[in-house]
């Protein structure tokens, strides 16, 4: 019973931590996408890497659905 109490309490506050820091793990996950994004176009390489890309996500999907 106090492992479980434990447990959600910790959960409680990291959904706290989380909702306190939004915005700020907003605007650095946009701005890695962003970079990302520059650093794709800029190799001259943009659509074997979006292909390879979508290739380990499909391996992904089709190996946990």
């Amino acid at each position: 019973m106090l492992v479980t109490v434990i447990a959600a309490l910790l959960m409680c506050l990291s959904v706290v931590l989380v909702a306190v820091n939004l915005r700020m793990l907003a605007t650095d996950t946009a701005r890695t996408l962003r970079d990302g994004a520059r650093r794709l176009s800029r190799g001259g390489r943009l659509a074997s890497n979006l292909a390879f890309g979508c290739l380990w996500l499909l391996i992904f999907a089709l190996s946990y659905g």
